[in-house]
């Protein structure tokens, strides 16, 4: 057999990529993953109207790149899918960048300068050129009014990459009457909510990075209100999937009525009962805000229930990560641990819905964080427990490495056990198996904690066993742990 070659034609191609799905919210985020990779501490996104003549820019303060590299990045399919990527590498597909561009406007435009290069290299992709000739013909120089006002406000930046967005045609589809400049408008404030609940944890912490769009700074948006007292948060467990760990912690969110008004209506960009369910994070990166994988109902007494999946950049084919970074499903060897967990949260959720929930704290206002001491319950138990969420620990914790935060939390949680409060805890011990499964999951995480902080097998378990939410358990630790 005689191999013949059969290269797509351009026009026809790069017209069929505008209509991968993207959306304005997800085409920002594609384009700010290349800026996170590369390792930028501050995102400008520049919205400008100006009519027929309206552009999008993404600046950042990035690596860069030079002249070769940036050539291969702007090429359809520019890497290969299964190369494996780095563990903070948000990409996979080589395509991100100009299907997210295409499906907004018919001009792309970057720009990239790399640390103490002379001058920024450039490439420009323009659609009506390509449906002209039918070439993949790249451009080395741009002139346009949007280009140079872009470029513009680069300024004097030693390295980092701009993208230029313009002809902007599947984003302004309508006359230019004061009404459809209002709805160009509200559909940047939809977008900013999207990014502030994508990129909720890469705008917080310690090695925080800054987003603004048109100078407004994006406020990170946490959808499981860690920072409130009455938030209830689960012991994190791992599953296990062809020799990789996807990290699950579920988040059971306050009744409405330990909340203000600001953090009920704080609920997220869909409302209540649509953000119940998984959040499934690629790299910290959000993919998914909120879904059952169609193995449980949304329903009105769940939609307390959310919960943290944390997955790798490797596991990108068995979740089914799509090319928009907008949906994943569960693979099948996973379906039982996913539905067990989505079960448990979902009948804590119900709990807390119609009876307010375990946590019974509630002479303190909901937006007054400064309490030392939680109180919930623990096998039918009143327990009380160091508010984690306090600024004082919240401050120590973003100055220890993980090694130093991982001790800490460890001493946290024996503080905890010994307290004198808990030391003789009142009331039944429920039989519930699920519960007494996960208080032993629990038990078994504390003392491998203790092991790893330096205690010996033997003492660790012995420190375990002397809480009083741990009695009777020595047989079903010594079995997780196999000691």
């Amino acid at each position: 057999m005689n191999p013949k070659l059969a290269i797509p034609d351009a026009a026809p191609l790069v017209l069929s990529l505008r209509s991968v799905g993207y959306t304005l919210e997800t085409a920002l985020a594609d384009i700010i993953d290349n800026s996170i990779t590369a390792k930028a501490t501050e995102i400008n996104i520049d919205i400008k109207w100006n009519k027929e003549f309206s552009y999008i820019s993404i600046r950042d303060n990035g690596y860069g790149m030079n002249e070769a590299d940036l050539h291969q990045a702007m090429k359809i399919g520019s890497k290969n899918p299964i190369v494996p990527r780095g563990h903070n590498d948000l990409g996979r597909f080589g395509m991100g960048l100009k299907t997210a561009a295409f499906s907004l406007c018919k001009r792309l435009t970057v720009g990239s300068k790399l640390l103490d290069a002379t001058a920024m290299c450039l490439r420009v992709w323009d659609i009506d050129n390509i449906a002209e000739t039918n070439r993949w013909e790249l451009f080395d120089g741009s002139s346009t009014p949007g280009w140079e006002d872009a470029f513009g406000r680069f300024g004097n930046c030693k390295q980092g990459t701009i993208v230029v967005l313009e002809k902007l045609d599947r984003l302004i589809t309508e006359n230019l009457s004061d009404q459809a400049i209002g709805r160009f408008w509200q559909r940047i404030a939809d977008m900013e909510r999207h990014l502030s609940m994508v990129f909720h944890r890469f705008l917080s912490g310690a090695q925080a990075i800054a987003i603004f769009i048109n100078g407004k700074k994006v406020e990170p948006w946490d959808p499981f209100m860690r920072n409130c007292l009455a938030t209830q948060e689960f012991r994190e467990e791992f599953l296990e999937c062809n020799g990789m760990s996807i990290r699950a912690q579920a988040f059971i969110l306050p009744h409405h009525s330990k909340l203000s008004v600001k953090e009920y209506d704080e609920a997220g960009p869909s409302g209540w009962l649509e953000q119940q369910g998984f959040y499934v994070y690629r790299n910290k990166r959000l993919i998914v805000p909120g879904t059952w994988f169609k193995m449980l109902r949304k329903n009105e007494p769940g939609q307390l229930a959310r919960i943290q999946l944390d997955l790798t950049g490797d596991m990108d084919f068995e979740w089914k990560i799509d090319v928009k970074k907008s949906s994943a499903a569960p693979p099948s060897t996973l379906r039982e641990g996913i539905r067990r967990i989505a079960r448990t949260a979902q009948e804590a959720s119900r709990k807390v819905y119609y009876y307010r929930g375990a946590i019974i704290n509630q002479q303190i206002k909901a937006e007054d964080n400064d309490a030392i001491w939680e109180q919930a319950s623990i096998r039918g138990r009143t327990f009380f427990r160091i508010n984690r969420g306090h600024a004082l620990i919240k401050d120590v914790k973003g100055q220890l490495g993980a090694d130093a935060e991982k001790k800490l939390n460890t001493f946290l949680s024996l503080v905890e056990g010994f307290a004198p409060m808990n030391a003789s805890l009142t009331g039944p011990v429920s039989g519930e198996a699920s519960q007494e499964n996960e208080l032993i999951d629990s038990a078994a995480i504390f003392c491998s904690d203790l092991i790893d902080a330096g205690y010996t097998k033997c003492e660790a378990l012995r420190k375990v066993l002397q809480i009083s939410i741990y009695e009777g358990m020595a047989e079903a630790i010594e079995n997780k742990l196999q000691l």
